[in-house]
């Protein structure tokens, strides 16, 4: 299990109904819910000291939650996942 695994695991429990949910340990609420993937990834993506803030981005489905994209505090914004399927 990878750290940014790790320190989401607690959060997972709180996912809701919304289409898309972000889980940023470092922020309060840890939690939010998305109307949109666009703002899922801003949030998670959002650039402080050198690097992306980090966390887990979920797409509800028919059986639950399915996990998108996992982004490590510090990852290069040029180098996170969905600018390579850009």
């Amino acid at each position: 299990m990878s750290a940014m695994e790790t320190r989401c695991a607690q959060y997972r429990s709180r996912l809701k109904a919304e289409p898309y949910a972000t889980i940023i340990p470092d922020r309060r609420p840890e939690v939010k819910y998305h109307a949109g993937i666009g703002l899922a990834k801003l949030a998670v993506g959002y650039e402080q000291y050198g690097g992306a803030r980090g966390g887990e981005i979920y797409e509800r489905t028919a059986d639950g939650w399915s996990l998108l994209f996992r982004v490590e505090a510090g990852t290069p914004t040029d180098q996170l996942p969905w600018r390579e399927s850009e």
